[in-house]
């Protein structure tokens, strides 16, 4: 198994637990039955864990895309300008390549 997918199993099971313990101490203050509380609380650590690793899945897919979509997903480092810009302003340089950091 991957690390990386091993630690994004271990922070959503963690996640899992920890909203069913308060989902657990939440509903034992109401007046339920024991078996509704047990099933809620069940019910509750399994979506948390389905939803967590869905976000997990759709981010990884995101940062793993390898086509560019639009104008604005290129890379900042890219020498393509636009003709009419370039026509304008053909010494083109960003505002902050000049600040010293």
């Amino acid at each position: 198994m991957n690390i990386s997918l091993k630690r994004h199993l271990v922070k959503n099971i963690a996640s899992a637990f920890i909203n069913g313990l308060i989902t657990l101490i939440l509903l034992l203050i109401a007046p339920l039955g024991l078996a509704s509380v047990i099933f809620i609380t069940l019910t509750v650590i399994t979506s948390t864990f389905i939803v967590t690793m869905t976000f997990d899945f759709i981010t990884i897919w995101l940062l793993n895309s390898s086509r560019q979509q639009s104008y604005f997903d290129r890379p900042l480092n890219d020498s393509y300008n636009n003709p009419i810009t370039r026509q304008n302003n053909p010494d083109l340089s960003r505002r902050n390549d000049n600040i010293n950091l």
